[in-house]
């Protein structure tokens, strides 16, 4: 939440704000009521955020959904929309826009692609939606892995660290190669806390732009849909996807990352303390090339050993 003392953004308990909240304020259409058991036996009502009055007995979503059609007719693309809502009273609100960003791509299912048949063994990642760019099938250079259990276990400077690190192997690639790097969280991200706080010139020679939904086991954060990068991505023709690793047909082969030659150290020698962290496989060390087959129409990937 916004210190508005301080003017900084806190992380305080959802319990504690609450105690006191302003009169106007209509939490019951935002926070649920629990009873937990105290320590010395006693029962005490505590607050959840849930916003389940809100969704169900207000036309908030059918509001939602209106706003997001009008601008998708209106720009002739899907939406990325940041709102902020204010109760007028106890039952009516208003909505304002705060930005609004087009998710435009070049050509996107333009590129038809042939069918493949990839072996259970052969998968590094699988990838169902939140697929946004051009439908390819390629041969992937390099792959770079930033493992999530371990980035969500470091403090905010490090973060940043680990961002600058990206930054220096993002330098020492090829600007024909493909490279594809694969993190936890939001890339680009300014609050390190919900993914990897890059700018744009650390990841400028990336070919494929990979978020994976998971931090540690108290945090899954949300993912960007590429948005903090939007307009780079277009005009470069990069290909975002969101690996959601523990839904469906979602995949992440973390034992080929683990297992695989390291050579973090032989491109940035200096970076020793990272490399447990941070993978980077060059596929000319494998027996068997490494490819890429995203379908934008189908919101699918697979990325293989061919």
């Amino acid at each position: 939440c916004l210190d508005l003392e301080s003017n900084q953004p806190v992380s305080e308990l959802f319990s504690d704000l609450v105690k006191t909240p302003p009169e106007d304020l209509p939490l019951d259409f935002f926070a649920a009521r629990d009873t937990v058991s105290l320590p010395d036996g006693r029962q005490a009502e505590r607050r959840m955020l849930t916003f389940d009055r809100l969704l169900k007995e207000t036309p908030f979503v059918k509001d939602m959904r209106g706003i997001l059609r009008i601008l998708h007719e209106a720009y002739d693309y899907p939406v990325d929309v940041e709102f902020t809502m204010n109760f007028v009273d106890d039952r009516r609100y208003r909505i304002n826009l705060v930005q609004c960003r087009p998710l435009q791509v070049q050509g996107v299912g333009a590129v038809r692609l042939p069918d493949i048949k990839v072996l259970p063994q052969s998968r590094i990642i699988e990838a169902r939606g939140a697929v946004v760019g051009q439908s390819r099938l390629i041969p992937v250079d390099r792959l770079i892995y930033v493992v999530p259990a371990l980035y969500g276990q470091l403090p905010q400077q490090e973060r940043y660290a680990v961002a600058r690190l990206i930054g220096e192997l993002n330098r020492t690639a090829r600007p024909d190669s493909t490279v594809m790097l694969l993190g936890p969280g939001r890339w680009g991200t300014s609050s390190p806390e919900l993914g990897i706080p890059v700018s744009f010139s650390d990841i400028s020679r990336v070919s494929v732009l990979c978020e994976i939904v998971a931090m540690h086991e108290h945090l899954v954060p949300d993912v960007s849909l590429g948005t903090h990068f939007l307009n780079e991505l277009v005009e470069n023709n990069m290909l975002y996807l969101a690996l959601f690793p523990k839904q469906g047909n979602n995949f992440l082969n973390e034992e080929f990352f683990r297992k695989g030659r390291n050579r973090l150290l032989d491109l940035v020698p200096a970076a020793e303390k990272w490399q447990e962290t941070v993978h980077v496989i060059e596929t000319g060390d494998l027996s068997a090339g490494v490819h890429l087959r995203a379908d934008a129409v189908e919101q699918k990937v697979v990325c293989y050993l061919k």
